[in-house]
């Protein structure tokens, strides 16, 4: 594992980053060398960005939650991240993209708690958490504090580990209406229709390629527990992309239709 020195100077370039809305080049030595040293960078970033109470955590979102996806990138598992209160919208909002450099948008689904799921002895369960979450369409807008030309140069497990340390990519989401029926539906063959400003839809995301997001759920929850924090009731989780992620620009229009679970929108811009 990073030394604490190298983690805390790492963490601290995140979250100036984070708070001035700009990249930097991340030294090499300060790269994570394992997913316990990306872990604990966030940790620390998300630490500092507390001192300012609108950067409070409200919930986690985990990226590359499919198969697929991991092969094709050369991940070795899932990238979590914590979901911050600043960083919020609601369906329709205009949504600066300050804090979202080289963005790009993913349909999700989020889980919101009615309560806090329960701590066990061993691993929380499918049963555990059925009851106590509804569902609602959301939109991820992913982000990133380092430059283009320091992230050509990682390799995939590289950028993995940078993109854990760096809060799990995030940026800022957009949240539907919450829907308490959700469990007689199959998100595994949910067709999702996101389009940019009319255009043609973006691919939905199929088979190996599409993560199961209520399996992401449970597994974000366990993971989370066994790192020592917590969930509360009102905190939601993002459990990962139904479709392809698709790059976004100050000015753009976003529309996402979910049928059986709803819809939502929001605009783009730079202020």
């Amino acid at each position: 594992m990073m030394g604490r020195e190298k983690i805390q100077r790492a963490a601290g370039l995140l979250a100036d980053a984070w708070l001035a809305g700009n990249t930097f080049d991340l030294p090499s030595r300060l790269l994570p060398s394992d997913r316990a040293s990306a872990y604990a960078t966030q940790d620390e970033m998300a630490r500092l960005l507390a001192g300012v109470p609108a950067n409070r955590p409200t919930g986690w979102k985990v990226g590359a939650t499919s198969p697929g996806v991991q092969n094709s990138e050369g991940y070795d598992g899932p990238i979590p991240g914590r979901i911050l209160a600043s960083t919020i919208y609601a369906s329709g909002a205009a949504v600066p993209l300050t804090r979202c450099r080289h963005a790009k948008v993913e349909a999700e689904i989020a889980f919101r708690f009615k309560a806090a799921p329960p701590r066990t002895s061993g691993k929380i369960s499918r049963d555990d958490l059925e009851a106590i979450v509804t569902a609602a369409p959301a939109l991820d807008i992913t982000g990133t504090r380092y430059t283009s030309t320091c992230r050509s140069a990682w390799d995939g497990r590289q950028n993995m580990l940078a993109g854990i340390a760096d809060n799990g990519n995030g940026g800022a989401i957009v949240l539907g209406e919450e829907n308490s029926s959700w469990r007689s539906m199959d998100f595994m063959q949910l067709h999702v229709d996101l389009r940019i400003n009319g255009d043609e839809p973006a691919p939905n995301l199929w088979d190996r390629s599409r993560g199961n997001p209520f399996e992401a759920l449970l597994w974000t929850v366990n993971h989370v527990y066994a790192r020592g924090y917590a969930l509360a009731a009102g905190h939601v989780v993002l459990t990962g992309s139904l479709t392809e992620p698709q790059p976004i620009q100050d000015g753009d229009n976003v529309v996402c239709q979910m049928p059986g679970l709803g819809s939502l929108s929001c605009h783009f811009s730079r202020a």
